[in-house]
């Protein structure tokens, strides 16, 4: 008994440090909120076609939609980049466009942010913006993301690129300064 304490003594820390090693990655590479309700609703059609037999909304469906990346559509593709570390979103563009269509690409972010930043809201001002102009783009856009905890509100502001021009509006009054 006395030899199987000193022995959980010597080598707890290393157990626990070995542990950690092989546990950081996974915890690193998983996707934020925001980046699941991205995915959630840029790549509803893509998981149908490419990967219905994998459970949905797990890691095995993420890595199944990596592997048929190439198969997947422009904003399908964008939010899993983006949920896989962002390194190739910003990339694939660049090498895969002309260069005319690449300035032109370059220029269209400028134009229109793909994300807008939100300061922390009272759940009275998310109802405000779901109900005064973003009600469509809800339905669109953020359909199949659950409400409550403000989920909603950040996946309007994740896709901003695509929101219309009066709840774009009403959003950035809500953006962080």
């Amino acid at each position: 008994m006395i030899n199987a304490l000193m022995h959980a003594r010597a080598y707890g820390p290393l157990l626990a440090a070995a542990i950690f090693t092989l546990a950081a990655p996974a915890f690193a590479q998983a996707p934020s909120q925001a980046q699941r309700d991205a995915i959630k609703s840029q790549c509803g059609s893509d998981y149908i076609a490419h990967c219905s037999s994998v459970p949905p909304g797990g890691e095995a469906a993420l890595q199944c939609l990596e592997k048929n990346k190439g198969k997947l559509s422009a904003g399908c593709e964008k939010a899993i980049a983006a949920a896989s570390g962002g390194g190739a979103a910003a990339a694939a563009p660049a090498t895969g466009a002309a260069p005319a269509a690449g300035t032109a690409a370059a220029a269209a972010p400028a134009a229109a942010p793909a994300a807008i930043v939100l300061r922390p809201m009272r759940p009275r001002e998310e109802l405000f913006v779901l109900r005064s102009a973003c009600g469509a783009d809800v339905r669109t856009i953020c359909g199949g993301v659950p409400a409550g905890g403000g989920r909603i509100v950040q996946c309007l502001a994740t896709n901003a690129a695509q929101l219309s021009p009066a709840c774009k509006d009403v959003l950035s009054q809500f953006a962080a300064r």
